[in-house]
């Protein structure tokens, strides 16, 4: 019995010595489990997570399969091996991921190009901006280079010029343009000046104008015809009277 005592008290000070001798200035050593907290990458296990990395992008759902001449189901659908438990799970788990993030993706895309097309068409300088005669600017074209400079975001601070079928009047209207960008910014950067081929969407107001008026001087005075019978109720009230 005494034997047995002073050998467990040698093991208990054996185990408080390298308790001892084991801390560090952190604290005691930890768990063996937690001791390795970057396990080794083997060879194996590279080889496991590059397969499951490269089966990461499969579609969800029921592939098509080839078998006793038809194919099951009858429908398109994606081809391919089954898709992987994990991978299962993790979509039924987090599902729609990551179908409505493309979704998302998508009317952003659509949006931000309706917006940026939108920008466009409100920068653009058409030929009711320039005089006829001379290609210069006239006061709706001068007023509407001031407005893009001071309303259009800095991406979208362009200024385009409708095309025409002379190189020459378009190059003197871009030079007209430029000039009065440069006179209205001063010392702050300058636009780009860019040829745009397109045509206006709309008509100028004096046009409109015109127009409108001619409606109006064409209009028909109103006039009020008597109903059917009309003479005859007359008399009557009249014989009456």
């Amino acid at each position: 019995m005494t034997r047995m005592w002073r050998q467990c008290s040698l093991l208990g000070l054996m185990a408080a010595a390298l308790a001892t001798s084991s801390r560090t200035e952190a604290g005691i050593i930890p768990w063996p489990w937690n001791r390795n907290s970057e396990p080794v990458m083997t060879e194996r296990r590279c080889e496991r997570e590059a397969y499951y990395a490269e089966r990461a992008c499969d579609p969800i759902g029921a592939k098509q399969v080839y078998k006793k001449g038809k194919q099951w189901p009858p429908f398109p659908r994606p081809q391919g091996p089954a898709n992987l438990p994990s991978h299962l799970y993790h979509a039924e788990h987090y599902w729609p991921h990551p179908y409505n993030c493309q979704d998302r993706e998508y009317v952003h895309a659509l949006s931000n190009a309706h917006v940026n097309n939108g920008w466009v068409t409100m920068t653009t300088l058409y030929d009711y901006h320039f005089e006829p005669d001379t290609h210069q600017l006239n006061t709706s074209g001068r007023t509407h280079i001031r407005w893009i400079l001071e309303n259009a975001p800095s991406k979208n601070r362009y200024i385009f010029v409708q095309a025409t079928f002379d190189d020459a009047t378009t190059a003197v209207r871009q030079s007209a343009t430029k000039v009065e960008a440069v006179s209205l910014c001063g010392i702050q950067p300058v636009p780009p000046v860019l040829v745009r081929v397109t045509s206006p969407l709309g008509r100028p107001a004096q046009e409109i104008d015109a127009i409108r008026r001619k409606e109006l001087e064409t209009i028909e005075k109103p006039r009020i015809t008597s109903p059917i019978g009309s003479n005859n109720f007359g008399a009557a009230e009249a014989s009456g009277n």
